[in-house]
C-alpha cells in the first residue's frame, strides 16, 4: 500500500508538472545544396573554378527546443536552445558551444519580453526578418571568390555576422515592447564579464521597428566594446513595402571600428596579413593603426512568377575603407528562387555575380576581380 501511495503521489506531481509546462517543442531547419564558383583561390597560387557540396546554401541547417510555461495572470516563462549544423558531416556548427545560435531563458507579459543568454542581435533580428535585406541574411555563408574571401555572396552577412560579433552575443540581457500601434522597441546590454573594467568587452543596442503592413521599417544601433575601451559601431535601417504582391525592400548598414580595436575573431579584423582579413583588401590599411569602415546600400523585389515559385532579385554596394585609404567597392547583384513543394519543403536555385573595383592585383590571389556563382538545393523546416 505504501508503495502504491508513493507512485500514486508521484504520478500526480508529473501531471502537475505536465500542466504547468504549456509546450516544449523541437524545432529546426536542414538546407544542402550544389554550389559553384567561377573564381575561387586554389591551394597553389592562382585562382580556379570550384563545384562543391554546401550544407546551408540559403540558411544555415539548424535544431532547437522552444519552451514556453504559463506562470498565470499573463506571464510566461520561455527558453530556446538552438544549434548549428553542418549537413555534410553531421557535425555543430561550433566545436565549443553545443547551443551556439541561442541559449536563453525569459519571461513576458503585457510589458514585453525579456530574455538573458546568448542571443541574436537586433541587428540580425532586423535584416533576417526581411525588414531591411531583400535576402533575409540568405546567401551568407558562400565566400563568392579570392580577392574578397572574408566577404558573403550576400555581404550583410559579414557586417552582421559571426565573424564580426554582430549576429549573436554571449551574457546578453535583451528587452523588446509590446507592440504599440504597429511599433516595437528593443534594448539590449550584454555583460564583458571582465573583473576590474565593467564596460569591457561590453555591447549596448537599440532598436526601433514599425510593422503596419504594407509597410515595415527598422532601425539598430549596436555599440560593441573591447578590453582597450575601443569600440566597433554598427548601424542598420531601412523597410520595405508591399503593393499588388511586390514587395519593395531598402536598406542601409554600416560598420565602423576604432584602430586597434580586437574582437572575438582575430582575422577577419585584427590580422591585417591573414587571408580573411578585411583590411588585405585595402592597400596601407593595417588593423593597428587605420581602423575600419564598411557600408552595404541593399535593393530589392520579392515576388510570386507562379503561386508556389518566389523570386528575389537584389543588388548589394558594398564600401570597405580606412583612414587616409582609397575606398574598394563590390557590386554585387543576385536573384534567388523558392518552388515550394509543401508548407515545409522548399527547392530553390540561386544566380550571383560580384565586381570588385579599385583594388589592385597585389591584393587578390591572382588579379581576378570578378566571380560568378551559382547554386541549387533542397530545404526543409520543421
Amino acid at each position: 500500500m505504501k508503495k502504491n501511495l508513493i507512485a500514486l503521489a508521484s504520478l500526480s506531481a508529473l501531471c502537475t508538472l505536465a500542466q504547468a509546462q504549456s509546450s516544449v517543442v523541437l524545432y529546426g531547419l536542414v538546407d544542402s545544396g550544389i554550389r559553384h564558383d567561377s573564381a575561387v583561390a586554389k591551394t597553389t597560387a592562382g585562382t580556379g573554378s570550384q563545384t562543391q557540396f554546401s550544407s546551408g546554401v540559403l540558411n544555415t541547417s539548424r535544431f532547437g527546443f522552444r519552451g514556453t510555461e504559463d506562470l498565470g495572470g499573463g506571464l510566461k516563462a520561455n527558453f530556446t536552445l538552438e544549434s548549428g549544423i553542418n549537413l555534410g558531416s553531421g557535425a555543430t556548427s561550433s566545436t565549443t558551444n553545443i547551443f551556439d545560435r541561442r541559449a536563453v531563458l525569459g519571461l513576458e507579459d503585457h510589458w514585453g519580453r525579456v530574455d538573458i543568454g546568448r542571443n541574436t542581435t537586433f541587428l540580425y533580428d532586423l535584416q533576417a526578418g526581411f525588414v531591411n535585406d531583400p535576402l533575409g541574411q540568405e546567401l551568407t555563408t558562400n565566400r563568392q571568390y579570392a580577392a574578397n574571401a572574408a566577404t558573403a555572396v550576400n555581404p550583410l552577412g559579414t557586417l552582421v555576422g559571426s565573424g564580426l560579433d554582430t549576429s549573436r552575443r554571449d551574457n546578453m540581457v535583451k528587452y523588446q515592447s509590446p507592440n504599440l500601434s504597429g511599433a516595437t522597441l528593443g534594448v539590449a546590454y550584454s555583460f564583458g564579464n571582465v573583473a576590474g573594467a565593467t564596460s569591457a568587452n561590453s555591447s549596448v543596442q537599440l532598436m526601433a521597428k514599425y510593422d503596419a503592413k504594407p509597410l515595415q521599417l527598422g532601425l539598430a544601433y549596436d555599440r560593441l566594446r573591447d578590453t582597450g575601451a575601443r569600440t566597433q559601431t554598427t548601424l542598420t535601417t531601412g523597410g520595405n513595402y508591399t503593393i499588388d504582391g511586390y514587395k519593395l525592400t531598402g536598406g542601409y548598414t554600416q560598420m565602423q571600428a576604432d584602430p586597434g580595436f580586437v574582437n572575438s575573431n582575430t582575422s577577419i579584423l585584427t590580422n591585417s596579413s591573414a587571408s580573411t582579413s578585411l583590411y588585405k583588401f585595402l592597400a596601407g590599411a593595417t588593423a593597428a593603426s587605420t581602423g575600419l569602415k564598411a557600408a552595404v546600400v541593399d535593393v530589392g523585389l520579392t515576388f510570386y512568377a507562379t503561386p508556389v515559385t518566389e523570386v528575389v532579385v537584389a543588388y548589394y554596394n558594398t564600401k570597405y575603407s580606412a583612414n587616409g585609404v582609397s575606398a574598394n567597392r563590390y557590386d554585387t547583384v543576385a536573384t534567388r528562387a523558392r518552388y515550394k513543394l509543401s508548407k515545409r519543403t522548399d527547392l530553390y536555385a540561386a544566380i550571383d555575380h560580384t565586381k570588385a573595383k579599385g583594388i589592385t592585383a597585389a591584393q587578390t590571389a591572382s588579379g581576378t576581380t570578378s566571380n560568378t556563382g551559382f547554386a541549387f538545393g533542397i530545404q526543409h523546416r520543421f
